[in-house]
């Protein structure tokens, strides 16, 4: 189900949309759509890597905060040079999930 949310932007973002929209053969509100959920998955990730940064949290369980699988989320901690670190305590953490 979806709904109907209003913004204000600057005009140099709509303007700045419409020529994405225009470029990529979409409406407008449909790449607002893909840019919003593209953020939203970002942000996720985002928050799954500093918990695990900060040890709040197991490689596992953060990879499926962010929504991906376990071997990419220790790849994107190497992109992000956030070290990885793996306790017994991570595996029985691990394997409990």
């Amino acid at each position: 189900m979806s709904e109907t949310i209003s913004l204000r932007l600057p005009r140099e973002t709509i303007k700045k949309l419409r020529e994405l929209a225009d470029k990529e053969g979409k409406d407008r509100s449909a790449l607002i759509r893909e840019i919003l959920e593209h953020g939203v998955k970002e942000k996720d990730l985002d928050h799954a890597v500093e918990l695990y940064r900060r040890g709040q949290t197991t490689g596992w369980k953060a990879a499926q905060l962010a929504g991906t699988s376990l071997w990419n989320f220790y790849k994107i901690l190497v992109e992000k040079g956030v070290l990885i670190q793996y306790s017994e305590h991570d595996l029985e953490e691990d394997l409990k999930a």
